[in-house]
């Protein structure tokens, strides 16, 4: 048995030689969402003096485990940036209202678990809030409530503002432009200019387009890749133990035979 275990381990290293990059990598990124979401967990109890100090701690430690070298586009990098500025920007700025300044940690900690995450990030369980806003935009159109369409609208926009740099991440380039045409279809002259048939079947179409972004990302589909990976080692290890296991089962059966002989 001594021989299987050193083969199988043989077997493993050949077949997962980054495993120990791996780990590390998983461990930096693991280090750094932890951090991000102790930021948003102070805020949330408005601790603002202490987010800040823990925001500035991020760009230290982001820094210092290169974590930079680790992400896998520019745009990835652009929204690490952009969100970590405009939470440090507006967590101590007293004269705005505490959950504007909540808000902007949580997108920027939304950010840092996407890039982490492989499958159901945080950011999709918003969509509760995201499609609720949208269905009082339908509502005020159908009842034609110009005056509370415009509260309506900024609802919507303010709860997809939060998730969209996240959404940018994880859904592909096409899904993410189709629903900014959609958004900034809402808010033009002409849109309020058209029939309510019209206006209603143009929010039905980008009602679809923000469900599809949710639906695509809660597939959770494991990497076709990985499979192959896992199936192909197992059946390498099966292989190995078929045929240690046949040739002590020979050898044993030799054995007796020969003192059958005797």
């Amino acid at each position: 048995m001594g021989r299987i275990a050193i083969l199988l381990i043989i077997i493993i290293i050949y077949v997962f030689p980054s495993a120990a990059y791996a780990t590390h990598h998983e461990d930096s990124w693991q280090r750094l969402d932890k951090i991000s979401d102790e930021a948003l967990q102070l805020a949330k109890n408005k601790r603002f003096e202490e987010a800040k100090e823990v925001l500035d701690y991020f760009a230290n430690e982001f820094f210092k485990l290169n974590a930079r070298e680790r992400l896998q586009s520019m745009d990835e990098l652009r929204a690490i940036t952009v969100t970590h500025e405009k939470a440090l920007k507006t967590i101590t700025a007293s004269t705005l209202p505490a959950e504007e300044r909540i808000d902007q940690v949580a997108q920027f900690r939304l950010v840092i678990d996407a890039i982490r995450s492989d499958y159901q990030p945080i950011w999709t369980e918003m969509e509760q809030a995201v499609m609720g806003a949208l269905q009082q935009l339908e509502d005020a159109v159908k009842k034609g409530d110009n005056n509370h369409f415009p509260t309506a609208l900024a609802k919507f926009l303010h709860e997809y503002e939060i998730i969209e740099p996240s959404v940018k991440i994880d859904v592909t380039p096409e899904r993410a432009k189709k629903v900014d045409t959609d958004i900034a279809n809402l808010q033009t002259e002409q849109f309020q200019a058209l029939p309510q048939a019209k206006q209603i079947e143009i929010l039905a179409q980008t009602k679809a387009d923000v469900e599809a972004l949710f639906a695509d990302v809660k597939k959770d589909e494991a990497d076709p890749s990985l499979w192959w990976v896992m199936i192909s080692t197992g059946g390498i290890i099966v292989a190995t133990l078929t045929y240690v296991g046949f040739r002590k089962y020979r050898g044993e059966k030799q054995k007796t035979h020969a003192r059958e002989k005797e």
